[in-house]
């Protein structure tokens, strides 16, 4: 249940990359990242990052997006900086 509440927090940040392209895009920056488990082996593999934490989401891509309070599938989102509210909720599903 940790992780739903932590993508509740994340779905109301103003700064989140949503998207595989996005994500890809400025993955340098990205601190956390959160991916449906439906992500094929490759596409994982294009958005690993030694400064990023990655967390898999034991869903479906419209459940991801649903999660982070969108009406549309979202197989990966990142966060370039995380707020206390997202450290917070971190530590409960860590």
């Amino acid at each position: 249940m940790g992780i739903e509440e932590l993508l509740k927090v994340i779905g109301q940040e103003k700064k989140i990359a949503m998207g595989l392209k996005e994500v890809k895009k400025d993955l340098k920056m990205m601190k956390l990242i959160i991916y449906s488990k439906d992500l094929k082996k490759d596409e994982v593999d294009s958005i690993m990052s030694k400064d990023a934490k990655l967390l898999v989401y034991d869903g479906s891509p419209y459940q991801l997006g649903r999660a982070l309070g969108r009406n549309h599938p979202v197989k990966v989102v990142g966060l370039k900086n995380l707020s206390e509210r997202v450290e917070l909720e971190l530590k409960k599903v860590s």
